[in-house]
């Protein structure tokens, strides 16, 4: 964690977590509307930076947790602004840009850049990204119990196991990550990007049919355990336990 940049949270990483503050370089003022927006969704703070100004002395004087940065500005192109970000800090940058050749990701990432998406795109996945991307950067939290219960239904994490009233089923890891999101939000309901996102492995981004399926099978799992209802799909919105 860079100096001075002091990241407290009560929640898990897998929940947005208050007072994060994403800078947004951006020269459509479109799209620079629509990213805040998502973006202020799951409780994160969008700064939009002068295109046409000195973005490394906004960054300076911000001091965001996240840059999301274009590569074409009318000052300097998103590479230099990048390659100037990343030799006083190492906070994590998304390109956002409409450059899709695989020549400009390759540079993007050597410049600094931790992640690239190529417009258009698709704003549960800019979303997805830019938490992934807050989770790998800074340690929020201490680990919680291997055990998480909600109205006797109990998780093991470290065995992967779900049990109620003495009886046990196994879980893949997959529906343990489920499981585990859906206890620690203790009835709220939970979007499926952030879904999404808990299910991430490495750099694999996991789209709407994997998540469908891996839901059906914690159904299944917890099925022979009597708890087969419990998970509740809220429509348009994700899922919660009963």
């Amino acid at each position: 964690m860079d100096p001075g940049i002091a990241v407290a949270a009560s929640r898990r990483y897998n929940y947005p977590v208050p007072d994060l503050k994403v800078m947004l370089v951006e020269d459509d003022p479109a799209i620079r509307s629509l990213v805040a927006e998502a973006l202020g969704r799951w409780g994160y703070a969008a700064v939009a930076a002068d295109p046409e100004g000195d973005v490394a002395a906004e960054f300076a004087r911000e001091s965001p947790q996240l840059v999301i940065l274009d590569v074409g500005l009318p000052r300097l192109d998103g590479f230099e602004w990048c390659e100037r970000i990343r030799a006083v800090s190492r906070v994590p940058i998304l390109f956002l840009t409409a450059r899709s050749q695989p020549s400009d990701a390759v540079r993007g990432l050597a410049a600094g850049g931790d992640d690239w998406i190529a417009k258009p795109f698709d704003t549960e996945l800019l979303v997805a990204k830019v938490r992934a991307l807050l989770r790998r950067a800074y340690s929020w939290a201490p680990e919680p119990s291997a055990l998480i219960e909600r109205d006797g239904l109990i998780l093991d994490r470290e065995r992967c196991e779900a049990s109620r009233d003495g009886a046990r089923a196994r879980l893949t890891a997959h529906e343990a990550t489920l499981l585990r999101a859906l206890l620690e939000a203790d009835g709220r309901v939970v979007a499926r990007a952030e879904l999404m996102d808990a299910l991430w492995s490495g750099d694999a981004f996991v789209d709407e049919n994997t998540l469908n399926v891996n839901v059906a099978r914690l159904r299944s799992a917890l099925g022979s355990i009597g708890a087969g209802e419990i998970v509740e799909t809220v429509r348009g919105a994700g899922y919660r336990l009963k």
